[in-house]
C-alpha cells in the first residue's frame, strides 16, 4: 500500500527500509498528521465585538505602553492575564542594612477599561513584597504588612 505525500502530513521512514530508493511509504504513517483545531461557530456580532476589543488592546498597548513605561515602569513590567499591564518602579534602597531592600512604586494600567492605580511595595532582599501601601483620592492611607513567606500578618 502506498502513502500520498501531502502537505502539512509529516510521513515517518519504513522501517524496512535498507538504504534503497523508494517511493512506498508505511500506510500507519498517516497517523502523524496535525489536527487542525476548529472553534465554535461564531456570530457576526460576536466576531466584530471580539475582533474590536483585540483593536481596542493593541492600539492602549501601543499607545500608552511607551508612557507608561518611561514614567512608571524604569524597573520594568509585567503583562498580567486580566488584560492589565503592571509597571514597576526602581526600588529605592532601603536606609538601614536590615532585611527589608527598599521600596518601589507600582502602576497597573487595565488596557480594557483604562483605568489605572498604584501602589508602593516594600521589599525584602529576595525580592519578597512585604508591605503595600495603595494610593487612595481620599487621602487615606492604610499598610498591609506580609511576612518573608507572604502570609498577611496584619494593617495600620
Amino acid at each position: 500500500m502506498t502513502v500520498e505525500s501531502r502537505p502539512g502530513v509529516d510521513v515517518a521512514p519504513a522501517l524496512d527500509d535498507r538504504g534503497g530508493a523508494t517511493t512506498e511509504r508505511q500506510a500507519f504513517a498517516a497517523a502523524t498528521a496535525r489536527m487542525k483545531q476548529i472553534s465554535p461557530p461564531v456570530s457576526p456580532s460576536q466576531r466584530l465585538m471580539h475582533e474590536r476589543h483585540e483593536l481596542v488592546h493593541q492600539i492602549d498597548r501601543v499607545f500608552f505602553g511607551p508612557f507608561f513605561r518611561e514614567k512608571y515602569g524604569r524597573g520594568g513590567d509585567k503583562a498580567l492575564e486580566n488584560d492589565r499591564i503592571r509597571y514597576y518602579g526602581l526600588i529605592q534602597p532601603a536606609n538601614d542594612g536590615g532585611e527589608l531592600a527598599g521600596r518601589r512604586y507600582v502602576h497597573e494600567f487595565d488596557t480594557m477599561t483604562g483605568y489605572t492605580r498604584g501602589w508602593h511595595e516594600t521589599v525584602d532582599r529576595a525580592g519578597n513584597v512585604r508591605r503595600v501601601r495603595p494610593e487612595r483620592n481620599g487621602g487615606t492611607t492604610k499598610h498591609y504588612q506580609f511576612d518573608s513567606s507572604g502570609r498577611y500578618r496584619g494593617s495600620w
